[in-house]
């Protein structure tokens, strides 16, 4: 996934190639173009630190970095500013011409998180128009427009067209067929977006299009753009999810997962765990019927989590049949899963990343691994935490650890696409 970010200004390359380390993506930021493709990253971020300059100095800059840096690039991006100040028309101009005649420019000025959107080709602030803003008024640089596809246009060589919020408003074929037919009268197409919503639709529409585009905006299209992209290449990776919490909250939130995408699931049968060898036949089936699907299926499920209306084990009877303590059973039934769920991961090398219900579960697996701990990277939700795992077997391994208790119906999903986005080692 090689991407090229030329930007007028560093800290702009810089903003913007971090919204891709967001999803994954390793990225360099650069301010000398000499050698810059040694560097080995997925994405390369370039200055060009031309947002002052006369816009013939700046167009020629754009191309000569895109010409450079060009090859072996799946995606190519003209940051902008977010207020639109600097020599944006003639900036798309130099990038279009390094690329080539059969690109299009796909500009969103838009960035909602910020405050920054675009309704009816206007451009406002914090909810007041640009030239009122602080930064329409910058003294150094003032942007004498609030009207974004006017002032693009006085500025770009080549013809635009606008796409309204009301265009927005088509489903994704109609989009995507409106984008293709556009393209093919414009080389430039400027979007309204005011919500991430919008600037999510114009990036699925645009990759649906099968047009060859350059993103141009401040970085949320880029992002998402490349984000699906990674999707369309099925570079959401394979999961495994380890689930032994028996709370209602967890059986409503696999019961939504299992309405909402395809998931391969090995309940285990818990009854088995307490004799040794039944124990071990039991992890040997859920291993080998796992270990069958992982080439077909994305995401796997291994359970003791009743998903019917079955009962859970009842620990107190169980300890008092064995003559052990309750705290004993539940460490049976962690570590029998946990046994299970590490042998299938080491097994299977296109596993990608785990996610564990549960404390216990968690701790039962890590010693599994012979693993030191995790290394903490984001907050999913509250009290569902992503990370890597620290040494042992499978240092690296994405993990998700969640409460059973913790969370809405969706917080597996949630927990699943955490993983998928985070692709970089």
């Amino acid at each position: 996934m090689r991407g090229v970010i030329v930007a007028d200004d560093l800290t702009g390359a810089n903003a913007s190639g971090v919204l891709l380390k967001k999803i994954g993506l390793s990225v360099c930021s650069l301010f000398r173009l000499a050698g810059a493709t040694a560097h080995q990253s997925d994405v390369l971020a370039y200055s060009t630190a031309s947002r002052g300059l006369p816009p013939e100095e700046a167009f020629r800059r754009v191309r000569d970095a895109f010409l450079q840096l060009k090859e072996g690039g799946v995606f190519f991006n003209k940051r902008i500013d977010s207020t639109l100040r600097g020599n944006i028309g003639a900036e798309i101009d130099g990038a279009l011409a390094a690329l080539g005649d059969e690109f299009t420019a796909i500009v969103v000025p838009a960035y909602p998180d910020s405050g920054r959107i675009v309704a009816n080709r206007t451009m406002l602030v914090n909810g007041m128009l640009l030239t009122e803003s602080d930064a329409g008024r910058d003294p150094k640089m003032p942007v004498a427009s609030d009207d974004v596809v006017a002032l693009i246009a006085q500025q770009t060589r080549h013809a635009v067209r606008y796409v309204s919020l009301k265009d927005l408003a088509q489903d994704m074929g109609s989009l995507a067929a409106a984008v293709r037919d556009a393209a093919k009268e414009a080389r430039v197409l400027i979007f309204d977006a005011v919500r991430n919503e919008d600037v999510q639709k114009i990036a699925k529409a645009t990759l649906q299009s099968g047009c060859h585009v350059l993103t141009v905006d401040p970085g949320p299209l880029t992002m998402q753009f490349v984000y699906e992209m990674q999707v369309k290449e099925k570079r959401e990776q394979k999961v495994l999810l380890v689930i032994g919490s028996v709370t209602a909250t967890t059986k409503r939130q696999i019961a939504d997962l299992l309405q909402k995408r395809r998931v391969f699931f090995v309940d285990m049968h818990v009854g088995e765990f307490f004799e040794r060898e039944r124990r071990a036949a039991e992890i040997r089936r859920v291993i080998d019927k796992i270990g069958s699907a992982v080439d077909d299926e994305d995401v796997l499920l291994l359970t003791t989590t009743p998903l019917s209306d079955e009962k859970p084990l009842d620990l107190q009877a169980t300890a008092r049949e064995l003559g052990v303590t309750p705290e004993h059973v539940s460490c049976v039934l962690s570590a029998t899963l946990a046994e299970a769920a590490g042998e299938i991961l080491e097994q299977n090398g296109k596993l990608e990343g785990v996610y564990c219900s549960g404390g216990d579960i968690t701790i039962a697996l890590l010693e599994r691994l012979d693993a030191d701990g995790i290394a903490v990277r984001d907050e999913v939700l509250p009290l569902a935490v992503y990370g890597r795992i620290l040494g042992g077997r499978l240092p690296k391994l994405r993990i998700v650890t969640k409460g059973g208790m913790i969370g809405s119906d969706d917080a597996i999903g949630l927990c699943l696409e955490k993983i998928a986005k985070d692709i970089a080692l």
